[in-house]
């Protein structure tokens, strides 16, 4: 093990972690349950190091992630605080992708499982290996051997829980069920976690997954499924827009290889969500566009009319499932 890069990796970022005493924890935009879990489990773990920790993001968590132990120690800022030593970039392919300027000056360590993750930080440890950071995360404290509360087990937990679309992705393996037995064991109540995630949502995103299954259209045979949330209709939303699983609706529909949401966030602006089957990638789909992803999630944004756009997008979605021409 002494020669594994992964393992060699780790321990560069444990060295880090362990001779700086001010670190910023960062995570992607509109946070998810790796992001969001991740950022948290690692910042209350060094505290109980005795280090000085901040948790910020460039936007609001999303209301299913506000009932999680510890939500509000996140921080909604557009710029790094100072005072921080380290900036650690937690399931973030750029710096750019948090949102969140001011980081220059600081010690950047990137960990990540994307396979697109191009090495941004002063200390990189990215192994798409892992089902999600939050199990790079346990391995980490683990071998640094602080204590695993049962608040830090919870964060772990969401983390891996999300990542793995409640272990239905092709991701899930047997060490991500391990990690969960694991912490499970350290104190986490799965039945809470999941009414948190995936009970009690907020009428807003009921609307807006009716509106995006109505307008949803099957294409190429019914092999792809695409639907648009236009931002008149994000902007109806009182609260802050949570599109967050609606892509997933499309997926799965019998016999749909590629499911696509076109979500309008600026006047002309879109950002894509795409999903698959084990036919496509759709993580190389996306980087053709400059966002990146998983083999079987990925997103991008595209500038330009919708039809345009939708043209653009399908054209490549079209040629990845081999098809000539689409269906009319």
């Amino acid at each position: 093990m002494k020669n594994d890069p992964e393992r060699m990796a780790m321990d560069k970022v444990i060295e880090v972690l362990q001779e700086h005493d001010a670190f910023v924890i960062v995570g992607h935009r509109d946070p998810d349950g790796d992001s969001l879990g991740s950022s948290l489990a690692l910042g209350l773990a060094l505290e109980q190091m005795g280090k000085r920790v901040a948790i910020v993001s460039a936007d609001p968590l999303f209301a299913a992630y506000q009932r999680l132990p510890d939500s509000n120690r996140v921080k909604v800022v557009s710029m790094a605080p100072d005072g921080f030593q380290v900036a650690v970039f937690m399931e973030c392919n750029a710096i750019e992708r948090s949102g969140i300027g001011g980081f220059d000056g600081r010690v950047i360590v990137n960990i990540d499982h994307h396979a697109n993750n191009p090495n941004f930080g002063d200390v990189n440890w990215v192994d798409p290996s892992m089902a999600a950071v939050g199990v790079m995360v346990y391995r980490l404290l683990t071998k640094i051997g602080v204590d695993i509360t049962s608040e830090i087990a919870t964060h772990l937990y969401v983390a891996i829980l999300t990542d793995t679309g409640s272990f239905r992705y092709s991701n899930t393996d047997a060490e991500a069920f391990r990690v969960c037995g694991d912490l499970v064991e350290l104190g986490v109540d799965p039945a809470s976690v999941a009414e948190a995630i995936y009970e009690n949502v907020p009428m807003d995103k009921v609307r807006l997954l009716a509106v995006g299954l109505g307008n949803l259209r099957l294409e190429a045979g019914g092999r792809v499924a695409s639907t648009v949330l236009d931002h008149a209709t994000l902007e109806s939303s009182p609260g802050k827009p949570d599109t967050e699983g609606i892509v997933n609706h499309g997926k799965a529909i019998d016999g749909v290889s590629v499911a696509v949401l076109f979500k309008e966030v600026e006047l002309g602006q879109y950002r894509i969500s795409l999903r698959s089957d084990e036919l496509v990638d759709v993580a190389e789909i996306a980087g053709a566009f400059g966002g990146g992803g998983h083999p079987r999630a990925a997103g991008c944004m595209v500038s330009g009319d919708l039809m345009d756009v939708r043209k653009e997008i399908l054209s490549v979605v079209y040629c990845a499932l081999g098809i000539v021409e689409k269906d009319e």
